[in-house]
């Protein structure tokens, strides 16, 4: 996938800047446009940074064209993000688009290395992506701002600057995925942590993850193992941080919810999940949007 960093201007997404963004481009307006800001009410970076927001999580794309997702999400089921299942939705897309490289590379492979981190960790591990694929190092600060934006998408500042208002808005803070600590290094300095722990996800409706399965690999009559399920690309089991008790347990509830659909067996010590018949992976969000 391309390797970019930067783009929101240094500004994290806040939780009503998706719907400010959709409705600019429902009315057929620009970014671009000398008005933009005033439609949208802010200023030209956070301008900028909307509409970079927009196609990171899937709601626009390329074109600044919106996609079939953000019609179902922001003019359909929850307009305003009041659920928390929409911001798992939100945090599966970014993630399974690919445009936001550091989400992408962050949850399918830098957690396979550490689960406890520094800043300084992340960047040396996006730079060092960055030279496995051929590319001259970007400069200090972009790699600096992307890793900033990242982590306060996911937590509130803990630092005493931040307005706590603003970073209470930010996107995905609710869904408690990446939690900071302080520890004391080898200089008796305390120094800021943070952590990912695999959990069962229990608050996590089933019908997101049978939407994000059908979704990454197909909504066709087929298997797919265990393995796969937990540790592949773009898998639930790293999108969604779950433990594999975790991940099997929500695998058994999936196929007992919709049987003639789904059905998670284990054959001489392999388990799998089968896909019994060709699904509209939509009808998943409907049964919990409009169940």
């Amino acid at each position: 996938m391309k390797i970019s960093f930067s783009g929101h201007e240094t500004f994290v997404c806040r939780q009503f800047w998706l719907k400010k963004g959709y409705e600019h481009l429902l009315a057929q307006r620009s970014f671009s446009e000398d008005d933009a800001v005033v439609h949208l009410g802010v200023g030209k970076n956070m301008t900028t940074a909307i509409k970079f927001w927009l196609k990171g999580f899937g709601i626009a794309d390329e074109a600044d064209q919106i996609t079939t997702f953000g019609n179902y999400l922001l003019a359909g089921v929850d307009p305003y993000l009041e659920d928390t299942a929409s911001l798992w939705l939100l945090h599966y897309s970014a993630i399974k688009n690919e445009k936001l490289f550091i989400f992408y590379t962050f949850f399918n492979q830098f957690l396979k290395e550490k689960n406890e981190f520094t800043r300084p960790q992340l960047i040396s591990f996006l730079k060092r992506k960055t030279e496995e694929a051929g590319l001259k190092h970007f400069s200090d600060k972009t790699y600096e701002a992307d890793v900033n934006v990242f982590l306060r998408t996911y937590n509130r500042a803990n630092d005493g600057k931040a307005d706590i208002e603003e970073e209470t808005a930010n996107l995905l803070v609710e869904l408690n995925l990446i939690r900071p600590f302080n520890k004391i290094d080898i200089q008796g300095n305390n120094q800021q942590w943070f952590k990912v722990i695999r959990e069962s996800r229990a608050e996590m409706p089933i019908a997101i993850l049978a939407y994000a399965i059908l979704d990454t690999y197909g909504s066709h009559i087929q298997s797919l193992a265990f393995k796969d399920l937990l540790e592949g690309i773009n898998s639930p089991g790293n999108i969604f941080c779950l433990t594999e008790r975790g991940l099997e347990d929500k695998l058994a509830q999936l196929a007992d919810t919709w049987p003639v659909e789904f059905n998670y067996n284990e054959t001489a010590g392999n388990r799998v999940l089968q896909i019994k018949q060709e699904l509209d992976k939509v009808t998943f969000l409907n049964w919990y949007y409009n169940g």
